[in-house]
């Protein structure tokens, strides 16, 4: 559902965005990484490979060419100007950043928007291959069945949890729908039900 905080609460998290109440803390080995489905930090004056070396200005430009090449940014197209790149190459050089960042927690806010198949896949692999901590914000069904292993369903009303992956998610969903018909149902044939005493006083009363 779109509209209901899930974008939000990552930026909330993040520190992106102020938050209302209660103390966000965290941990004192965490390192975060986000990505924004935006890109919207990108400066489109620069190239990709000057955008890179302002954000890691000590690194020397085999490295960066590396974390480049690794989201499939090759060759002259590391030259390109940033406001002429499609959604897709924004994408790629967003998870290059996110590469050389080396967080163990990454918060992704709709990181397969703008990607191609073969993308997607490369991304889905190293996301399984991820040994830290992985917040997701998503509705690639794919990718959800491949790469959680808990699902927080954001609604009008609250957030809902589930363990597993897509598939876990929509057969308990579906369970939970059933047993709250069930439990509707069963309500009007007990408010329907006489007490036992039919009404009348007992000695007692």
């Amino acid at each position: 559902m779109n509209g209901v905080g899930k974008s939000t609460f990552i930026k909330t998290l993040i520190g992106i965005l102020p938050h209302n109440g209660g103390i966000i803390e965290w941990g004192r080995n965490v390192r975060t990484g986000y990505y924004d489905q935006h890109n919207s930090y990108l400066n489109p004056n620069k190239t990709m490979l000057d955008e890179m070396w302002d954000m890691f200005p000590r690194s020397d430009e085999l490295t960066l060419r590396t974390a480049l090449g690794r989201a499939r940014l090759t060759g002259e197209n590391v030259f390109k100007k940033i406001e002429v790149l499609s959604g897709g190459e924004k994408a790629k050089l967003a998870f290059a950043h996110l590469m050389l960042q080396r967080g163990n927690v990454l918060l992704l806010d709709e990181p397969t928007n703008h990607l191609d198949l073969t993308s997607k896949e490369v991304l889905e692999e190293a996301l399984q291959e991820f040994e830290g901590t992985l917040l997701m914000v998503s509705h690639d069904r794919y990718m959800l069945n491949k790469v959680p292993d808990f699902i927080m369903e954001f609604t009008g009303t609250g957030v809902e949890t589930y363990k597993g992956g897509y598939d876990d998610y929509f057969a308990e969903k579906d369970r939970r729908r059933h047993r709250a018909q069930a439990q509707r149902a069963a309500e009007p044939a007990a408010a329907a039900k006489p007490s036992s005493n039919s009404g009348y006083r007992t000695r007692q009363q």
